[in-house]
C-alpha cells in the first residue's frame, strides 16, 4: 500500500502503527522535494493536514517502517467489517459515529445487543492509509479544545523571542493537535472492538418501510426476529470497503439491516450568504477551521456565540495581537441566546475585552473587498463594514451558528418517514427520543439544543434505553427533554453555568 506524502507527515505521530504502513521509495524522494521546497519559499499550508514541511524524523519513521514491515504483514484497517458479518441481521444500526453515536452503540452492546455504527469521515484528509479517522467519535470542538490546551502550555513569546519562524511554531502546535485526534480516534476504534461493535465507514441513506429491499430483509431475517411483527428497518451503504471470503479489501455498496435505527447526523456549519467560503485558505467556519494550517497574525470573529468566544480567547492566549469579535447586535441580546445568566456574561466580557479581545457591537462586513490569493501570505483580508469603516485582518471566522443534519438527501430522513423541521431538526417524542418513523430514533445535535457532546451521549444512551429496555420499569419516566443543563465554555479560565438565569428565576417568583 502507497502512502501520499501528506499521510507520511503524520507518521511520526503514529509510531505504534507506523510498522503496519508501508511507502514506495518514489514517494519519499517526492516528500523529500516537497521538504526542501517548503523550507525554502515558506509558503503557507492551507491545512495542517496537508501540510508538506516534514521533520527528517519523520523520513527516518517512514524509511524503518518501509525496511522493518515483512512482506507478510497484514495491516489492521479501522472502518472496513467482513461481508459474512454485515449479511446478518443487527439490533441496532447507529447513523453517524460523533460521540452520540458512539455512546448510544455501546449502551446498546452493554445491554447484549449486536450493533454497528456506519459513519462518513468529515474530511477526505483527515482519513490515514490505514483507515483511521482523525475525527471518529470526537465532538465538533475537539480541535479548539486541543488548540486551547496547547496555548496553556505554549509560551509562544519565549518561542519568538529564539527566533522561531511562525510556521515552525504552528507546525509545532499542529503536531500537538493531531497526536490528541489520533489518540481519540484509535481509542474509540479500540473500545468499539472490545464491545464487539462493528465500524464502517461509508454514506448511509435510511430505506423507507415500504422500500423493496426493506421488505426483503423482513423476509431474509424474519427467524432471526423475536417479534416480526415489530418490523425492522434497513439502511443502503455506499462508498464503503468491506472484506470479502477471502479477505480482500473490496469497494462495496450494501444494505444492512437492523431492528433499530439511531440517527446521529449531528450538524454543520451555517453559512451566511455573501461571505466567500470558497476562499477557504483564509475564510472559515466551525467546520473548516478544524483544517486551519497557519498561525494567524491577526482574527476576525463573526458571531458572539459559545464557538466565537472560545476561539477569540484560544487566539489571544496564542499571543495573536489583534483579535477582534464582530455582534450585529448588543452583548446582552446574544449572550441571553445562550441562556447565559448576564452577571456570568458580563465577567466574560470583563476578561475578554481585558485580555485585549476588541468585542465591537453593531457591527457586521457588509463586502469583503479583497481576499489574497494562496502564497500571498504578506496581505491581508480586506473588508468594508456596514458603518462604512473598513478593517483588516489575516483570518475571517465565520462563528454563526450550526444546523442540524436532519434535511440531508443522502441520510434520505424525511423520504423514509422521519419528521424533519424546515431547519433540519429532526422531531423526537421528548422521553424516549423516538422520531416518527417506526423503528427509527435520533440524538445528538440532529434533534436540536443543546446540541452539547456530553448532552448527545446522555441522549444517546437514553435512546437506546427506551428502544431496548424489558421488564414493566419505565426506563424513561424520570426523562424531561426540557429540563435545564449545564453548559460549559472552554476559554481560559473556563466557564460554566446551569439552571434558571437571574431573570428567570423572578420571573417564576423567586426571591434572588
Amino acid at each position: 500500500m502507497k502512502i501520499s506524502a501528506a499521510a507520511a507527515a503524520l507518521l511520526s505521530l503514529a509510531v505504534p502503527t507506523a510498522t503496519a504502513w508501508t511507502v514506495s521509495r518514489q514517494n519519499s524522494a517526492m516528500m523529500v522535494s516537497s521538504v526542501h521546497r517548503s523550507a525554502s519559499m515558506s509558503i503557507r499550508s492551507p491545512s495542517l493536514l496537508q501540510s508538506t514541511t516534514v521533520k527528517d524524523a519523520a523520513m527516518e519513521e517512514v524509511a524503518a517502517a518501509e525496511a522493518a514491515a515483512p512482506a507478510s504483514t497484514n495491516p489492521e484497517i479501522f472502518g472496513t467489517v467482513s461481508s459474512s458479518k454485515l449479511n446478518k441481521l443487527y439490533d441496532l444500526v447507529v447513523i453517524g459515529g460523533g460521540p452520540a453515536g458512539v455512546a448510544g452503540a455501546i449502551k446498546a452492546a452493554q445491554m447484549g445487543r449486536r450493533a454497528i455504527v456506519i459513519d462518513k469521515p468529515k474530511f477526505d484528509a483527515g482519513v490515514l492509509p490505514n483507515g483511521l479517522d482523525l475525527f471518529f467519535g470526537g465532538p465538533t470542538g475537539l480541535f479548539s479544545k486541543a488548540l486551547r490546551d496547547l496555548a496553556k502550555t505554549t509560551n509562544v513569546a519565549a518561542i519568538r523571542a529564539q527566533h522561531m519562524d511562525s510556521d515552525v511554531i504552528w507546525k509545532q502546535i499542529t503536531n500537538g493537535i493531531v497526536k490528541l485526534a489520533m489518540r481519540n480516534s484509535e481509542g474509540q476504534c479500540r473500545t468499539l472492538a472490545r464491545y464487539g461493535i462493528d465500524y464502517l465507514q461509508g454514506s448511509a441513506m435510511l430505506l423507507g418501510e415500504d422500500d423493496e429491499a426493506n421488505k426483503a430483509a423482513e423476509s431474509q431475517f424474519e427467524d432471526d426476529m423475536d417479534s416480526p411483527e415489530d418490523g425492522l428497518r434497513s439502511v443502503k451503504i455506499c462508498d464503503a470497503k468491506t472484506i470479502d471470503e477471502d479477505g480482500n479489501l473490496v469497494d462495496s455498496d450494501l444494505t444492512v439491516t437492523g431492528t433499530k435505527v439511531l440517527v446521529c447526523t449531528g450538524s454543520k456549519s451555517t453559512r451566511l450568504p455573501g461571505i466567500p467560503f470558497e476562499e477557504s485558505h483564509r475564510i472559515f467556519d466551525s467546520d473548516t477551521i478544524n483544517l486551519l494550517g497557519y498561525f494567524p497574525r491577526s482574527v476576525t470573529i463573526s458571531g458572539l456565540g459559545i464557538i466565537g468566544i472560545e476561539f477569540a480567547n484560544i487566539f489571544n492566549a496564542l499571543g495573536v495581537k489583534d483579535v477582534n469579535i464582530l455582534v450585529r447586535g448588543d452583548v446582552e441580546t446574544s449572550t441571553k441566546k445562550l441562556g447565559m445568566d448576564m452577571d456570568v456574561a458580563n465577567e466574560l466580557m470583563r476578561l475578554l475585552t481585558e485580555s485585549g479581545v476588541k468585542v465591537l457591537e453593531g457591527t457586521s462586513v457588509s463586502e469583503f473587498s479583497y481576499v489574497p490569493p494562496p502564497g500571498a501570505d504578506d496581505e491581508y483580508i480586506e473588508m468594508k463594514l456596514n458603518d462604512g469603516s473598513t478593517m483588516q485582518t489575516d483570518l475571517f471566522f465565520a462563528a454563526t451558528g450550526r444546523y442540524p443534519v436532519g434535511k440531508n438527501e443522502e441520510t434520505g430522513l424525511e423520504s423514509a418517514g422521519v419528521e424533519v423541521a424546515d431547519r433540519g431538526m429532526v422531531g423526537i417524542d421528548k422521553k424516549t427520543l423516538a422520531t416518527s418513523s417506526k423503528n427509527v430514533y435520533a440524538a445528538g445535535d440532529v434533534i436540536g439544543p443543546p446540541a452539547l457532546a456530553s448532552t448527545s451521549m446522555e441522549q444517546a444512551q437514553r435512546a437506546v434505553s427506551a428502544m431496548f429496555h424489558e421488564g414493566d420499569d419505565d426506563v424513561t419516566k424520570d426523562a424531561n427533554h426540557d429540563d435545564p443543563l449545564s453548559i460549559g465554555v472552554w476559554t481560559i479560565p473556563e466557564m460554566g453555568y446551569f439552571g434558571l438565569t437571574k431573570e428567570q428565576a423572578e420571573k417564576e417568583g423567586y426571591s434572588v
